[in-house]
């Protein structure tokens, strides 16, 4: 008996560890403050374990979680929400869990989600009356279910149910793009990205004035059951459409299959890309800066990106890997080696994707590395550099762009697109500065994606 309690033990310290993880939080929003991750310390257990053959705990076998289709939770539902400070183990016991079957569920999620990392504010569906069930969020519209059957968790994942929502903005600029679409009400995360696509163009420090206007397209996923389970979630945002006008020129770019397009087809990006990874936020620019752990301030010749850790790093052009392996203060690196004089340097990585190694040759896009928090590193981030000629730039004023465009069918495709899209643009263009509208797109409501 006490050899199962001890092995009790081991799998509670899945659920009651405390959290020492110190990547940086990013808010999806300017002076937004991510939620603190739960303390999950607590007393050790000191209830006896019932001593039958079914509640040996054996050693946990890799999860193979199947994705189910999406049913509704039973009527007996509860919603219940972590507290800050508060323990899962201590919420689900509340609920008549038992440590048991806290700890099996511990195991069976291990490698879905780590319950000991769920952050204060997130929600749990419990249902305990009939078939014993939990459910929680994975990524946003995706629910995670574990059913208690035969002393075991089976565990299942759902897409859940999703809407579009699309808004549009119009801004003339009076002090800055950034605060000025904030003040508009724009996402952050949709000014941000914004201002990356719009940098193949325009320097933001030098080209931008009082009276140029900014015009936004943007769709925002949301879910149209269980709200509660992603009611602390950020929820996807993504711009379709973009427009910025000066004295000089009038940039429109429509968004086509996962990337930027100019109206006639050309790609609308430099033929290095700025941001070399998906799903990130920029979190420090290129410029003097005092650093975060030396201390003082010194020239930082590069920008960093925020991401989950592990987020694959591509290639930002062609090119031959220059080197891939350590590198002093910015930890694992690689160097690329472009045409006409140019290098990339992406450090702090995790480690290195096959074949990354010296001599290798790259296509732009390809992935290189995974991101991560080597060297000198206060967060997880991809540090991103660019020379040309052995002299830092920085890459968010590359103006080289692209030569590819699309073209055949494709390129009809998008003309497609583009005249689909004329009424909106048209009737945003008539926005004064502050106007926005927000509506369903036709067959994109209630649509699961």
């Amino acid at each position: 008996m006490m050899k199962r309690f001890c092995l009790v033990l081991c799998s509670l310290a899945l659920v009651l560890q405390g959290c020492s993880d110190t990547d940086e939080k990013t808010p999806a929003t300017p002076n937004t403050a991510t939620p603190s991750a739960v303390a999950v310390t607590a007393p050790l257990v000191t209830e006896p374990v019932n001593d039958s053959p079914s509640q040996a705990l054996p050693t946990p076998a890799v999860v193979d979680v199947a994705k189910a289709s999406f049913t509704q939770l039973p009527q007996t539902t509860q919603w219940i929400t972590l507290g800050r400070g508060q323990t899962v183990s201590s919420l689900l016991s509340k609920q008549g869990f038992s440590h048991f079957e806290i700890a099996r569920l511990a195991s069976a999620l291990e490698d879905v989600v780590a319950l000991n990392k769920l952050q204060a504010g997130s929600v749990l569906a419990v249902n305990t009356q009939g078939q014993r069930q939990v459910s929680l969020a994975g990524e946003y519209a995706e629910r995670i279910d574990a059913v208690w059957q035969d002393d075991e968790w089976q565990v299942t994942t759902a897409a859940v149910p999703t809407r579009i929502e699309v808004s549009e903005h119009a801004v003339v600029i009076d002090h800055s793009l950034y605060g000025d679409a904030a003040n508009a009400g724009v996402p952050g995360d949709v000014i941000n990205g914004a201002l990356l696509a719009l940098s193949h163009f325009i320097d933001f420090q030098r080209q931008v004035y009082e009276g140029n206007r900014f015009e936004v397209a943007f769709e925002r996923t949301l879910v149209v059951e269980d709200e509660p389970l992603f009611a602390h979630m950020q929820t996807p945002l993504q711009a379709t459409y973009l427009r910025f006008v000066n004295s000089e020129d009038d940039y429109r770019l429509y968004r086509y299959q996962d990337a930027f397009y100019l109206e006639d087809g050309r790609l609308a990006e430099s033929f290095l890309l700025k941001t070399p990874l998906n799903g990130a936020r920029l979190s420090s620019h290129y410029g003097q800066r005092k650093h975060p752990l030396l201390g003082y301030t010194r020239m930082h010749k590069g920008i960093d990106f925020s991401a989950p850790e592990g987020t694959p790093i591509m290639a930002a052009g062609s090119g031959t890997v220059k080197r891939a392996d350590a590198y002093g203060s910015y930890g694992n690196a690689v160097v690329l080696q472009h045409d006409n004089g140019y290098e990339t340097l992406y450090a702090h990585l995790q480690g290195f994707a096959e074949g990354i190694v010296a001599g290798a040759q790259v296509k732009q896009g390809e992935t290189i590395g995974f991101l991560g928090n080597t060297g000198l590193s206060q967060a997880r981030h991809l540090h991103y550099e660019v020379y040309k000629d052995g002299k830092s730039i920085n890459p968010l004023q590359l103006k080289k762009l692209s030569t590819d465009r699309l073209e055949g069918a494709l390129l009809a495709d998008f003309e497609a697109h583009v005249l689909g899209l004329e009424e909106r643009t048209l009737r945003l263009a008539g926005f004064a500065s502050g106007d926005s509208s927000t509506y369903p797109p036709k067959g994109l409501t209630r649509e699961t994606r």
